[in-house]
Formats: structure tokens, sequence, C-alpha cells
């Protein structure tokens, strides 16, 4: 299995001090070959940004059971990622649970979110979930082309079931994330690219300074109705990842397919 390291470059509102363009992406698939993460991000407001996803594009492409092989240690990603028919219509979806956050005065937080990427470019839905100013909080943000939207004044709750949906082809894209338990869905539609990639799992999120936030404590969390394409995810033998920390430290476990191959639990570790 072959894998390729990308990097994309994008511009990021800055609040209350203009227009910076933001590195996103992750310096390299292994805890080994990693530096500190990518930085550079723009900021709203104490909330910070989308931290970026890795790009590594598996090129295995075959149906069958989930790879066997261990999860790929990773600074920002923990989540399975298989690889699509360059320029083919993609679809991923899944559907999970807001956990119970134990928080403090720290300020941590991660995106637990599916997406479809490409060489140079994403579109992505997500929840931002994390300890702001020792309270829990949660909302829904997307990504179309690289450019994300955060939507901070529809905050969800723990508890609460969301489906997330990314859609793309080269005709165009659409990305969704859908509070089941309130009603509350945010919708974005752009141009499409030549898709590459489908993933879903956790990314990072960088804080206000641009710095990689830790991970909260959100005990298990499971991805469920996880499809690409309509298949089960682990019929695309996806390989799987796992977030550590810069010395190596497991933050973040990924667990292997329950039954079915659409849904696989992820699991706290270390902050």
């Amino acid at each position: 299995m072959q894998v390729m390291q990308r990097i994309v470059t994008r511009a990021c509102a800055v609040a209350a001090v203009g227009v910076a363009l933001g590195t996103w992406a992750v310096p390299a698939a292994s805890a080994s070959g990693g530096g500190s993460a990518a930085t550079g991000h723009g900021a709203l407001g104490p909330v910070g940004k989308f931290a970026g996803h890795d790009w590594a594009l598996t090129n295995d492409h075959a149906a069958g059971p989930a790879a066997a092989a261990a999860p790929i240690s990773n600074r920002t990603f923990a989540g399975y990622q298989t690889g699509v028919s360059a320029g083919s219509a993609t679809v991923v979806t899944s559907s999970f649970t807001l956990p119970v956050l134990s928080c403090t005065t720290v300020n941590l937080g991660i995106a637990a979110d599916a997406g479809v990427v490409a060489n140079n470019t994403g579109s992505i839905a997500g929840v931002f979930i994390g300890c702001l100013n020792g309270a829990a909080t949660y909302y829904p943000w997307l990504l179309v082309n690289g450019t994300e939207t955060d939507y901070p004044s529809s905050p969800f709750a723990a508890g609460n079931v969301i489906n997330l949906t990314a859609n793309v082809s080269t005709t165009g894209t659409t990305v969704q994330v859908a509070d089941v338990t309130t009603g509350v869905t945010e919708q974005l539609t752009g141009a499409g690219f030549s898709t590459g990639a489908a993933y879903v799992g956790f990314d990072g999120w960088g804080n206000s300074s641009g710095q990689l936030m830790h991970v909260p404590s959100f005990g298990k969390l499971q991805f469920k109705s996880c499809l690409v394409d309509g298949k089960a995810l682990a019929s695309w033998r996806p390989q799987a990842y796992q977030r550590v920390n810069s010395v190596g430290t497991l933050q973040i476990a990924t667990g292997a397919f329950w039954p079915g191959g659409t849904a696989f639990t992820t699991r706290y570790e270390h902050q």
C-alpha cells in the first residue's frame, strides 16, 4: 500500500486582525516522522479553527474485508481513511452520539468529522467537541473546497445524535451536519473537484494562536452508519489511524470494525 503526503494552503479569516494564509496539513503520517502540528490558522475568537487532516491517501481500492494492518500513529487524525477512484463521485456518511465531556479550566478540542479529500483540497462535515473556559462545547462546522465555516451560534448538546454527509463530484460539492435530536441542520454547497480519498474519524483543532489543542476526555465514541458510496466503510479496506502526541503517547485509540463493517469505536486515552 503506498502512502502519499499532501499539503494544501488556504486563506483563513482572522478575527479583528485581517486575513492570514494558513497551512492546512499535518507534518507526517507517523509519530516518528512528525514535528509540531500544523499552525498558522486563522482564529475565530477564543475557539480557533480546524487544524488539518492527514493527506495520506491509500491506493488500495479493492472491496473485501477490512485491512488487518495496525493503526498508523498520527499527530492529528484518528479513524479510518480509504482511497477512492480518482475523479469519481464520492459520498461519505456517518452518525454518532455527542459524548459527555469531563472538563477542567483547560481549553481542549477535537473535531468529529467525515470528509472527501484530494491532492490539494477537501470538503468536510464535522462537529467541534471541546472544553472552553471550563464548559463542554459542541457546534457544527463545514469545509467546502478548503474554505471553512463555523457555526458556534448553533450549539449542540451531549447526547444529541449527529449525522454527517460529504458528497463530492467533479461537478459539485455538498456537505451537511444534521442534529437528528433537535432538527438543526447546517449545509453548504460549492464547486466540485477530482476526489482521492474518503474518511471518518477525529481531526485536530487549533486554538486562537494556531496551536494544536489537546484532546478532551470524551470516554468512548462510536462512529456508526459509516458508508462510502452506499457501501460499508470496512468493505473498502481502509487504513486505520490513531492519534498520538509529540512524544508518541496514545491520545485517541481506534478500534476494529463492528460486525457489518459500518461502525467502529474510538476511545480517549490521554489528553
